[in-house]
Parts: structure tokens; sequence; C-alpha cells
């Protein structure tokens, strides 16, 4: 998964966070609101982005649609092949709750802060409930095994 992007000759794109979503939305003009996304990203102020080169807007703006491409979200398969996830009201073992537990914690730790409860929700065919349910049984589970390896 792609996090940033190093724009040469300008800086770093990355995600917005929930503050910069909230001051383009206050927006009233929309050709600023588009411009405000590509300058936020890139840690800049409208008026600053806008006193780049067209070369530089526009790389910039190359850089914004590759960040928040769907292959941009597409997270790399593991080595292992992936556990099948269950279906509507299948019983699901403890062993398997953790493994697929585990799986969900390491995705989730890879996203960027507020956009994993969306990606379990589109992407995963699980519900977030669900999810939180793997996640909590994998983080027991692995503090069991390290409080019995503390006692030996």
């Amino acid at each position: 998964m792609i996090t940033e992007i190093e724009v040469d000759g300008v800086g770093t794109m990355r995600h917005l966070n929930n503050w910069q979503i909230v001051a383009i939305r206050k927006m009233a003009d929309p050709k600023r609101r588009a411009i405000a996304e590509l300058a936020f990203g890139l840690g800049m102020t409208v008026r600053q982005f806008q006193g780049l080169s067209i070369s530089h807007q526009n790389a910039a703006r190359e850089a914004h649609n590759r960040l928040y491409s769907p292959e941009a979200f597409r997270l790399p398969n593991p080595k292992n092949a992936p556990v099948r996830l269950p279906q509507r009201y299948e019983r699901v073992s403890d062993e398997k709750m953790a493994t697929m537990g585990a799986e969900l914690l390491a995705i989730k730790a890879k996203l960027p802060r507020g956009h994993f409860g969306v990606w379990v929700e589109e992407k995963s065919g699980i519900t977030y409930s669900q999810a939180q349910r793997f996640m909590k049984t994998a983080g027991t589970r692995n503090r069991s095994l390290q409080s019995q390896a503390n006692s030996v």
C-alpha cells in the first residue's frame, strides 16, 4: 500500500488528515477546494501551491491521483495463502479466529488512520464487529503465549 509519494522539487504528497478534510469541506469555492486538496497533501497553503510552476502542479496532481487510486490501497498478498474468510453464520474455531485476527492487525497497521473500518466493510467481506472479535482473539492469544514464555 502506498502512503506517500515524493514529488521532485515540491515535497512529499501524503494522505489528508481529518482536520484537513473538514477545512476543505468548509471552503465555498469549488475550484479552491480542488487546489486545497493538492496543497494540503503537500503540506502547503493554497497560495503556496498556486505559486508553483505549472509542471510542478501537474506533477503534484499526478502524485495525488496515484496516491488515491484503487491500486494504491491494494495490499500485497502475503507469501502464505490467505486464510479463507468465514461465510455468514459459519462457526469459526479459536485458532482460525486468531490467525485471521493477526492478519487483520497487520493490515490495520499498514493503513492510514481512519481507513481500516472502511477497508473491512468494503474489501474483506466480513463485518467490522467480526473483525474486532478476530483481532481481540489474536491479541488474547499473543498475550497468553508471551506469559507462557515468560514463566518458562
